[in-house]
C-alpha cells in the first residue's frame, strides 16, 4: 500500500482535528487510534507499561498520553503540545479520529482497536452519566430509546466524533483494515484483549519492538488487568485525579460484552443489523464485532 497522503478534517463539540497542525512528530512517536469507549485507556496504560516498564511506576500514563484533538481552549492544546515537547520517554499519543483524519508519519506507530458498537453505545452512555462536566449531555439523556435511535441514525458531521455514532465506529474500524497492511498499522480487538491479555500485550510489544524479561512481563500484565485497572482508577483513568467522575471507579464499569442483552427488544437489533451492512462490508463487519477476520 502506498503512504497516505492528506487527511480529512473532523469537528465535534470539542474536537477539532486541525490541532494537529500544530503538532511536531519525533521518530518512534506512539498513536493510539481507537474509538471512544473501545478501548482507549486500556491501551494507553498498556503502551505505558510496556515502554516504561515497570509495574510499579507512579505514573498516570493516561495524563501523559494526551488527546491533541480536544480542543475545548487553545490554552489547553498550548499545554499539552508543550507537555509532548518535554518529555524525553518514547512518547505515546491519544486520537479517537479515524486513520484518515490523523497525519501519517512512516517512522511512527499506529495502534488502533475496536470493539462491538452496541456495547460501545452502552458504555458511553454509563460515561456520560459518571462525569461531571455537561458538555455532551444532550447527546445522551436518560431516553434510552432515543439515544439508540441517535446512535443509529447520527452522521459523523453531526457531533458524530463526540458521540459514538455507528456511523463514526464503523468508519474508524474501515479507515483502520485499509490501512492495515502498512508495516507501521496495527489493529487490535477489545474481545481479543479481555480473552487473552497476555498473547494480545505480546502481540503490542512485538509492533513497539519492545522485549521485556518474562518475569517481568508478566508483572506488567497483571498491571493491565481490567480490575487492577479499577482498583487503582486514580491513576489509571484519564482526569480522574482531578474530579472529572462522580466516581472514578466507575469509570471501569464492568468490561463485559454483550451489554445489550435485556436492554434491547428484536425490533431495535433488526434495525442495528440493516444499519451496519449499509455502513461495512460483511468481513469488516464480522471483525468490529468479533475480532474475528
Amino acid at each position: 500500500m502506498s503512504k497516505p497522503t492528506g487527511t480529512r478534517p473532523y469537528k465535534g463539540v470539542f474536537t477539532d482535528t486541525s490541532n494537529w497542525d500544530r503538532f511536531e512528530h519525533r521518530p518512534g512517536d506512539v498513536f493510539i487510534c481507537v474509538p471512544p469507549k473501545s478501548g482507549t485507556t486500556w491501551m494507553q496504560n498498556i503502551c505505558g507499561l510496556l515502554i516504561f516498564g515497570d509495574p510499579d511506576a507512579d505514573v498516570s500514563y493516561p495524563e501523559i498520553s494526551p488527546w491533541i484533538e480536544f480542543s475545548l481552549s487553545s490554552k489547553t492544546v498550548d499545554a499539552r503540545l508543550e507537555m509532548l515537547a518535554t518529555q524525553t520517554h518514547r512518547r505515546f499519543i491519544k486520537s479517537h479520529t479515524p486513520l484518515d483524519g490523523i497525519p501519517y508519519f512512516e517512522d511512527c506507530t499506529y495502534l488502533a482497536c475496536h470493539r462491538h458498537p452496541l456495547d460501545v453505545h452502552f458504555s458511553m452512555w454509563h460515561h456520560v452519566q459518571n462525569m461531571k462536566i455537561d458538555h455532551i449531555n444532550h447527546l445522551h439523556t436518560h431516553d434510552r430509546a432515543a439515544n439508540f435511535d441517535a446512535f443509529l441514525a447520527n452522521s459523523i458531521e453531526n457531533e458524530g466524533l463526540d458521540q459514538p455514532s455507528l456511523e463514526l465506529i464503523t468508519h474508524h474500524c474501515e479507515t483502520a483494515r485499509a490501512r492495515a497492511k502498512l508495516p507501521n498499522v496495527h489493529l487490535f480487538h477489545y474481545a481479543s484483549l479481555s480473552q487473552d491479555l497476555s498473547g494480545q500485550m505480546r502481540q503490542i510489544a512485538k509492533a513497539l519492538d519492545i522485549v521485556q524479561p518474562e518475569t517481568l512481563f508478566s508483572a506488567l500484565v497483571e498491571k493491565a488487568t481490567f480490575k487492577s485497572m479499577k482498583a487503582n482508577a486514580l491513576k489509571t483513568a484519564p482526569g480522574a485525579k482531578g474530579g472529572l467522575y462522580k466516581d472514578p471507579n466507575a469509570f471501569f464499569n464492568s468490561g463485559q460484552g454483550r451489554k445489550w442483552d435485556g436492554v434491547l427488544d428484536a425490533h431495535q437489533m433488526a434495525r442495528y443489523t440493516q444499519r451496519i451492512e449499509t455502513l461495512l462490508a460483511p468481513n469488516d463487519v464480522t471483525y468490529l464485532e468479533t475480532g474475528r477476520s
